[in-house]
């Protein structure tokens, strides 16, 4: 009798925690409608903005920092598709990022206001397009945050490796999808 009753609300809890993990579960990037692999060239374009975010205190320093971390992160790629491309191809692929939100406090903000400043958060969409059919392939997006907190703690060293660690997933996302559509993380955090 008392195995029975406790078993009868052990095993809803258990099943409500593998639900609730599963509803929480971060959210996957689609695959392309095809592999990567396979064009004539590949091209990265510079980084994009949605309107307003370059008024943003800040905002042209770190635009520049996404800038050369996604020339270091996926330049060296498409150096070497480039170099194996197939000539014979009709379509190059061209892979243009657009920052969509962004919020990085800057070093000083961290120092004399901390965690007040707020997380850092920023978000990445990335349209994959065969050139000149004007043909997108993929649209994926990319999210990663700063905690207000670990900003605060590094003096903002947080914040920036959150501009590393979103253009290195850009660089997971195209490699990853080169020989086989597969899709790939978006960095989200529930």
């Amino acid at each position: 009798m008392r195995r029975s009753v406790s078993l009868r609300f052990i095993v809803p809890l258990a099943l409500g925690a593998v639900w609730a993990s599963a509803a929480l579960a971060a959210p996957t990037n689609p695959p392309p409608e095809h592999k990567l692999a396979g064009y004539s060239a590949y091209e990265l374009l510079p980084v994009a903005v949605e309107a307003g975010i370059e008024q943003k205190k800040n905002a042209g320093k770190v635009i520049a920092k996404v800038e050369e971390n996604m020339r270091a992160s996926v330049g060296p790629i498409l150096a070497t598709w480039n170099a194996s491309a197939d000539a014979n191809a009709a379509n190059k692929l061209v892979i243009e990022p657009r920052i969509t939100t962004l919020h990085k406090p800057s070093g000083a903000g961290r120092f004399f206001a901390g965690a007040l400043q707020g997380d850092g958060k920023i978000v990445i969409n990335v349209r994959i397009v065969e050139q000149p059919s004007g043909k997108v392939i993929a649209t994926p997006e990319f999210y990663q945050r700063a905690s207000a907190i670990a900003g605060a703690w590094t003096l903002g060293a947080h914040d920036n490796s959150m501009l590393q660690r979103v253009t290195a997933l850009v660089a997971n996302y195209l490699s990853g999808n080169y020989n086989e559509a597969v899709g790939g993380a978006t960095g989200y955090e529930p």
